[in-house]
């Protein structure tokens, strides 16, 4: 048996969609095939038919049945199936909260007795049918999304410009762009100096971009919130996302 309490078991119902029998959008068929390809175990083996037999009570039955590394194991390649069907517009990632995935990934390291790893989510982008379509990276898109949602797209981009001025502030000390992008912060934002004046280049750039937003969050930040077209809004946190992006990258 797995060591989870109450709390945890139900953060993880939560998580994992498992009211009414079901376990987010898994039929019975995707359900076997991703527990048989990901997991690398026969979910619907009688070892693991707990209670009805649904789908949920099947993963209770895997929490009853197996070890803590075979769960920890579980939660994350749910997690990550997560964030895949959410790119590919499956699910919805309002419905996941960032605090709940955090929470999840937490009860899988103590499961697994080890720190677990993860990286920043970063930005993406397709292109699919002549139409490109961007993921924004996620801890901007998890500050401002209910703002977009509620329409307040000018404290929206205010917002997400204050997320990437924090955590530049937070690499390198320094919150304005035209004090942290010195030659001496290069390692903690890039993780080295550069190596041939196209990188130089590249460094220089950035630096610029972080400029831009400085301004650009000024100009929000000294004025009343007014009325601000929803797609000006999306391409100014676009920005945002990408200045992020670049300097959580090394």
């Amino acid at each position: 048996m797995a060591n989870l309490n109450t709390i945890e078991k139900q953060i993880l119902e939560k998580n994992f969609q498992m009211g009414g029998g079901y376990v987010l959008n898994f039929s019975d068929r995707t359900m076997g095939e991703f527990f048989r390809d990901d997991v690398g175990i026969d979910i619907y083996t009688q070892k693991y038919n707990y209670s009805s037999g649904s789908k949920a009570n099947r993963l209770k039955g895997l929490w009853l049945k197996s070890d803590d590394k075979t769960v920890a194991k579980t939660i994350l390649k749910l997690i990550e199936y997560i964030e895949s069907q959410i790119l590919i517009d499956n699910l919805k990632r309002e419905d996941f909260p960032a605090d709940r995935i955090n929470a999840s990934r937490e009860i899988a390291e103590k499961l697994s007795g080890k720190k677990i790893e993860t990286k920043e989510s970063k930005s993406k982008a397709t292109f699919k049918n002549g139409n490109i379509s961007i993921t924004l990276q996620k801890e901007v898109f998890d500050h401002v999304q209910k703002l977009l949602n509620s329409g307040h797209y000018f404290n929206a981009v205010e917002e997400a410009y204050k997320i990437v001025r924090k955590k530049l502030k937070d690499i390198t000390g320094k919150e304005k762009a035209t004090d942290a992008f010195s030659n001496s912060n290069y390692e903690k934002i890039f993780g080295h100096q550069p190596v041939d004046d196209v990188e130089s280049d590249f460094f220089e750039g950035v630096k610029f971009l972080h400029m831009s937003i400085q301004f650009l969050r000024n100009e929000k930040a000294h004025t009343p919130a007014r009325d601000l077209d929803k797609n000006l809004a999306i391409h100014y946190i676009s920005l945002a996302s990408l200045a992020y992006d670049l300097i959580t990258r090394k």
